[in-house]
């Protein structure tokens, strides 16, 4: 018995492209899975383009470009029903970026055989010229679809580098990336970053995927520079990838900024400790908040680097 192979890859894509979820919620893994969406656009579209041509007969399989418009206007509908249907997925987003990496891979897949048709077929003049262009646009379509991932990887190497400074707070384009601003202003410098905080319930900075892995390290140190005349409370909270977003599954640590120049070393192990009835996974750290509680005016403080030290 002859297995439908086309009809059954079909549907294991389909399948994947609605339901396929990340081993881990990182930014590489996140843009690692935005990078597939465009070669598995693709071999949908090749699989739809093989199917249209043996369904014709002769003739259709013959007739290059038309299966491969055909094809790709069908793949664009496919991908495009995809993401509308992500909407009715309560942890799923519908993007009209990922529909751009369909769009995409589609059609540089389908130019990419367009091309290699024309090239093994030893065509020559116009024909040949024309291969090339397809062939040119099919890979400069793939290339775009991966700079968001390649971005990432560049990130992660930034980040590394770094090391054992977490963040230094002086502007650097990655670490742009990594920091949310929650109702607070961070004007970075190469020495003291100032933090403008506005009243509210929490305002701090949100550091996102800080370098996950902390073992090793015995403490984690930072300074807070005040020139106010009275104290101010912060909080440090710190969560890895298990965390269940419980205030008892997470670090918390308050900070007595006092007028004046403030250094808080926090050990690790207490870190490691702090979530109830489990240890904290210091190898897979994945946030780290700093913030004031309730302000009712607005104020201010410099912030240092961000250190692991050992």
């Amino acid at each position: 018995m002859r297995l439908p192979v086309r009809p059954l890859l079909l549907a294991a894509l389909l399948l994947f492209l609605v339901f396929g979820e990340t081993p881990d919620r990182t930014r590489f893994w996140k843009e690692l899975f935005n990078l597939g969406h465009a070669p598995l656009s693709g071999l949908l579209a090749l699989i739809i383009r093989g199917w249209i041509a043996n369904r014709e007969g002769a003739a259709w399989r013959g007739a290059v470009a038309r299966a491969s418009v055909l094809a790709f206007i069908a793949t664009v509908a496919i991908g495009s029903a995809v993401e509308a249907l992500q909407v009715l997925q309560s942890d799923r987003n519908a993007s009209w970026i990922d529909m751009g990496r369909n769009t995409a891979g589609a059609a540089s897949f389908l130019l990419l055989r367009e091309a290699a048709v024309r090239w093994l077929g030893g065509a020559s003049g116009a024909a040949r010229r024309t291969a090339w262009a397809a062939g040119l646009a099919g890979l400069a379509l793939l290339a775009g679809s991966g700079v968001g991932f390649a971005r990432t990887v560049s990130l992660y190497v930034e980040r590394h580098r770094s090391m054992p400074t977490l963040f230094a707070l002086d502007g650097s384009w990655w670490e742009r990336e990594l920091i949310e601003e929650e109702g607070s202003r961070l004007t970075p410098s190469a020495g003291l970053a100032r933090l403008d905080l506005a009243p509210g319930k929490y305002p701090g900075l949100d550091f996102e995927e800080p370098y996950p892995d902390w073992r090793g390290y015995r403490t984690l140190a930072l300074t807070i520079v005040s020139d106010l005349d009275a104290p101010l409370t912060m909080t440090v909270r710190i969560h890895d990838a298990r965390h269940n977003r419980r205030l008892e599954d997470r670090f918390n640590r308050r900070l007595v900024v006092q007028p004046g120049e403030n250094t808080f070393r926090i050990p690790i192990d207490e870190i490691r400790r702090a979530p109830r009835g489990r240890e904290m996974d210091l190898a897979r750290i994945r946030g780290i908040m700093i913030f004031s509680g309730r302000l009712d005016h607005p104020t201010h403080v410099y912030l240092g680097p961000l250190r692991l030290e050992q």
